[in-house]
């Protein structure tokens, strides 16, 4: 009975574990269909991916590649990404779980032939507020991790138009702003606006505003 239990307790922890892995696999569904696929571009977040490739109509078996983008090579195709089987009309196959970083790549179908459709990888984009007041910003500081971000600057009490400036820290001239960081358009009292995406790598920024002007804040990225 006690042996018993112990079985049960291990297939339930072993399903648990199983199922919790699996959650974090995202699965795709790409039909095809005579020289094409039906899905003709992706863009997806960082993470781990299976692709279903269905074969819709094609009267040979078909496979799938996905490779980096301008190296489609054999020798380049990201092994995971093979279907488990060769695809016969009106059935599907698996490919293995792969792990996409961001970036650009293709996929296709060489027994089909399809064209390359690009399957671009993008970090998610975080947003942040950031509030100016005369002479000030109110949040004192920032402390993020590299990444990708979009910043919305607001005009709270500033009876004239304001922007918003980053650039890495003891490099405050012009040439060096990151330009993606400018706002849209200048942000006029009682409203806001956004910048761009910026694209963050580890270091050490300040933002500010000469418009206001504020001092210099830092923004460490780790």
């Amino acid at each position: 009975m006690l042996n018993s239990r112990f079985f049960s307790l291990v297939i339930m922890v072993t399903f648990i574990f199983s199922t919790a892995i699996n959650a974090q696999v995202n699965k795709i569904n790409l039909g095809q269909t005579p020289k094409e696929f039906t899905v003709k571009s992706l863009t997806l977040s960082p993470g781990d991916y299976q692709f279903e490739i269905a074969n819709n109509g094609i009267d040979h078996e078909v496979g799938f590649v996905l490779a980096p983008k301008g190296k489609t090579d054999q020798a380049n195709h990201i092994k995971a990404a093979y279907v488990s089987a060769p695809v016969k009309n009106g059935t599907s196959s698996l490919t293995g779980v792969v792990s996409l970083a961001a970036g650009e790549y293709v996929y296709f179908c060489p027994l089909n032939p399809t064209a390359e459709y690009v399957l671009s990888v993008k970090n998610p984009v975080t947003k942040i507020s950031l509030e100016q007041v005369k002479g000030a910003f109110t949040t004192d500081g920032l402390t993020l991790e590299a990444g990708d971000y979009q910043f919305e600057i607001i005009n709270n009490g500033v009876d004239h138009e304001v922007g918003f400036v980053i650039a890495p820290e003891g490099k405050t001239d012009q040439p060096n702003h990151l330009v993606d960081a400018y706002v849209k358009a200048p942000v006029k009292d009682g409203s806001s606006s956004m910048t761009n995406v910026v694209s963050l790598a580890p270091g050490n920024y300040v933002y500010f505003c000469p418009l206001n002007p504020t001092k210099e804040y830092k923004l460490m990225v780790k």
